[in-house]
């Protein structure tokens, strides 16, 4: 904390400094008010010459000294109350020019003023949209304000629906490799594995700003963005690991109207027909929705493992009045197959006496009911915003969502015989039922004290997750009730040895409330302070007993100062806290007392640029991150943990987008991670944290011909490298470093486009991430996809 004091005080006198650069604009227009009473109000939108919404656009207006502002939403959209009078509306927005325009307002009347903005450099247009698709200058997530990523002391990076598009993404796995320090892939299928700085961060993934699913794997079809804050985010969203957090954000309704359709056929059977269009329902167009819908059966590489999903998202939008405005967003998704299992480390990334296993190994069983999976997702979420006439805003947005989850007779590996060819599987089956019940309601705005311009935020949020669950499986002290399988030559449809018995059982209920508070601080033109915090409390409890119940706080404080024009140097320090699940021994009591939360603390600091014209976006970040209370075996007591241990990561990550000239865009990322056990119970000190590489590269490359006879057409190439990974919680052996390539080929004309990726053009064999010495899965051989769209 003394360090960032000392930095605030370095940075705070040179904030009166005037800007190296700044915009040229027209003279203002002449103004005049009847009044000092907020009695009217203006709305509109604003866009760019190709006519996408521009969000996080500055509008203002001022005279004499009356003065009030706001930013525009991600749909382009604006609200301002306002004195009755004539007024001038400036607006103004990153790469593009400053444009002004006078409006006179009545009393109680309600105007509407949509502003278009040309780009800065006329011969950039198409850069300029390019941006808009490849690049997002703009956040709510990171401040649950509208700011500008270059004003939030953090490292985020926004994955847009035109890169997921170009890159044929299916999975949330194929979005965040394109992210600096993101290590995706975990060991299992069914789950969407990563992990952000060295954590584990899987469990936490948030769908709009709530929590989501607990890790389950979401059809990103129906998204718009991929976010990701990297190191805490409890000063504004609470319970959360250390790592990061990534937000998922759904499509949403359109007031114009336009129809997709879109087919992706390609290896192993891949079939996905899908469709997405929307547009207004009534004539005044304050009504609108959409609707996305897929039904995607795939085969795997592995033998025998399949995959049916159904998935539609239905979304609509009231504008109740030019100041208020709700959106529902559905959202239902049911998965019917057998999922692929890992393999034993042996054969894969250990020497075998027998050879290697092939990647397509299938070690479950064949029948109708072994290895049957059901999941079901419902969802039903809302957006409301309000803007008042005093220049604040109210917002709340909530879901209520129910899971469920069967799975039948999964035959899980228990151990490897001495012939390292013979594996002993045990079958489980369980039924989980779990709920969401989320609401995060917020108020924020624009003041001004003396020189100093605040936005500020304050809210309540509340998370309520009850799950019952069960399972059933063997008596595991019996050797003769689990089943081999030859790994070499497999033979399947084995009878099973025994009946299942009831294995666990449980209902358990936590609860989260949260009180946050931030302030985003404008102190001159160059420097913008950071600084928030949020109180949460928290309860576990395994029913019918009481559980347990805690509380802490969690701060947030940093600083960006604009050295250039679009280049900024930034600082901050947060800490985070996740509630556990564990339990402590404590004599005289059967079953213990739950663990404290985990907590953690970070520095960060680095430089953030948007430069020429928006088309250079880039992000360098050193950080340091502490992770304490973490739980170890408990040595003396079985079954119970101590919380002994901590963990630290330390690394430098360097993210960037260049959109060039002439629609060629170059996307890069690398980290390094040293992230390792500083102190625990069994787990050797200077113990790397599992499946976290030191070294990870990413690179995506597009061109796309804008004139000729061959405009439309396109091709993309891109590459990753992996360094090695610990292969378990004792480093006992690794996962060898990897690399891969693919590859695209598109063309678009008019309505219609055609695209083909190739993923993993070299046919490398590869391993993405691991439990333990039976638990190590496998990556795609060499596979494509091709994609055929109709847009109108």
């Amino acid at each position: 904390m003394r360090n960032l004091i000392a930095l605030l005080t370095v940075l705070i006198p040179l904030a009166a400094q005037p800007p190296a650069q700044q915009h040229q604009t027209a003279a203002t227009p002449a103004c005049t008010l009847a009044s000092q009473k907020f009695e009217a109000t203006l709305s509109g939108t604003v866009s760019d010459t190709s006519g996408a919404a521009l969000a996080g656009a500055t509008v203002s207006v001022s005279c004499g000294a009356f003065r009030v502002e706001t930013r525009t939403g991600v749909n382009g959209a604006y609200t301002l109350a306002l004195p009755m009078g004539t007024l001038p509306v400036r607006v103004s927005s990153a790469r593009f020019a400053t444009t002004e325009r006078a409006v006179t307002l009545a009393a109680d009347s309600t105007a509407q003023a949509d502003f278009t903005l040309r780009p800065e450099d006329v011969h950039s247009s198409v850069s300029v949209v390019a941006q808009i698709d490849y690049i997002a200058e703009e956040t709510n997530s990171g401040a649950k304000l509208d700011l500008p990523l270059l004003e939030i002391p953090q490292s985020i990076t926004v994955v847009t629906r035109k890169v997921l598009d170009d890159q044929g993404a299916v999975r949330l796995d194929d979005a965040l490799r394109n992210v600096a320090g993101i290590m995706p892939g975990g060991y299992y299928d069914g789950w969407d594995y990563y992990r952000i700085r060295g954590f584990d961060s899987s469990f936490t993934t948030y769908l709009d700003g709530l929590r989501g699913g607990n890790g389950t794997a979401d059809e990103i079809g129906g998204l718009e963005t991929v976010e990701v804050m990297k190191g805490p985010s409890s000063a504004l969203y609470g319970q959360g690991v250390l790592g990061g957090l990534v937000n998922l954000r759904s499509k949403r309704p359109k007031s114009d109207a336009f129809l997709n359709l879109e087919y992706t056929g390609g290896s192993f059977a891949f079939n996905s027909p899908s469709v997405d269009f929307g547009g207004s329902l009534n004539r005044s167009r304050t009504l609108y929705g959409r609707v996305f819908a897929l039904d995607r059966r795939q085969d795997s590489f592995v033998d025998y493992a399949r995959l049916h999903r159904a998935y539609v998202a239905p979304s609509v939008t009231w504008r109740i009045t030019p100041a208020t405005s709700l959106t529902l967003l559905g959202r239902y998704q049911q998965d019917n197959g057998r999922h692929a299992f890992p393999l034993p480390a042996q054969g894969t990334v250990l020497p075998n006496i027998n050879g290697e296993i092939p990647v397509s190994r299938y070690v479950g069983e064949t029948g109708n009911d072994d290895n049957s999976v059901h999941e079901d997702n419902r969802q039903l979420g809302w957006e409301f915003t309000h803007q008042f006439r005093e220049g604040f805003r109210v917002r709340q947005n909530g879901r209520v969502a129910a899971y469920r989850q069967i799975w039948k007779n999964l035959l899980y590996p228990g151990f490897m015989d001495v012939d390292e060819r013979t594996l002993y599987r045990y079958p489980l089956s369980y039924d989980q039922n779990w709920k969401n019940y989320a609401i995060d309601t917020s108020a924020d705005g624009v003041f001004h004290t003396g020189a100093i311009r605040h936005e500020v935020v304050v809210g309540v949020d509340y998370f309520r997750n009850p799950t019952v669950f069960s399972g059933e499986s063997i008596d595991f002290s019996d050797m003769s009730q689990y089943t081999p399988i030859d790994l070499f030559r497999p033979v399947y449809g084995q009878s099973k040895t025994s009946a299942l018995i009831p294995a666990y059982a449980g209902h358990t209920l936590m609860q989260f409330t949260g009180l946050y508070f931030q302030d985003h601080l404008r102190l001159g033109q160059r420097l913008t302070v950071t600084a928030g915090g949020r109180m949460n409390f928290t309860s576990n409890r395994d029913l019918p007993d009481p559980g347990h119940s805690s509380s802490t706080f969690t701060p947030r404080i940093g600083a960006n100062y604009q050295l250039l024009p679009g280049l900024a140097l930034y600082g901050s320090y947060s800490r985070s806290f996740l509630p556990q699940s564990g339990r402590v021994y404590e004599a005289g009591a059967e079953n213990g007392t739950f663990a404290p939360p985990e907590k953690g603390r970070q520095w960060e600091g680095g430089l953030k640029s948007s430069l020429l014209n928006g088309r250079l976006m880039s992000t360098l970040a050193l950080y340091d991150l502490r992770r304490g209370n973490v739980l170890t075996a408990d040595l003396g007591h079985p079954n119970f943990s101590i919380v002994t241990g901590q963990q630290r990561s330390r690394g430098v990550e360097a993210e960037s987008t260049f959109l060039l000239r002439g629609g060629w865009s170059l996307t890069t990322a690398y980290a390094f991670n040293n992230a390792k056990v500083t102190e625990d119970n069994t787990i050797p000190v200077g113990t790397p944290t599992q499946n976290a590489p030191r070294h990870a590269f990413n690179l995506w490359t597009r061109y796309e011909i804008q004139r000729g006879w061959a405009k439309g057409l396109g091709i993309g190439l891109g590459g990753r490298r992996y360094g090695d990974q610990s292969g378990d919680l004792f480093n006992t052996f690794h996962l060898p470093g990897y690399g891969l390539l693919e590859g695209s080929l598109s063309y678009r004309v008019g309505h219609f486009g055609i695209q083909f990726n190739a993923y993993n053009l070299t046919n490398t064999r590869y391993f993405t991430g691991s439990y333990d010495n039976l638990y190590v899965k496998p990556g795609a051989p060499r596979s494509g996809r091709v994609t055929v769209r109709w847009s109108f």
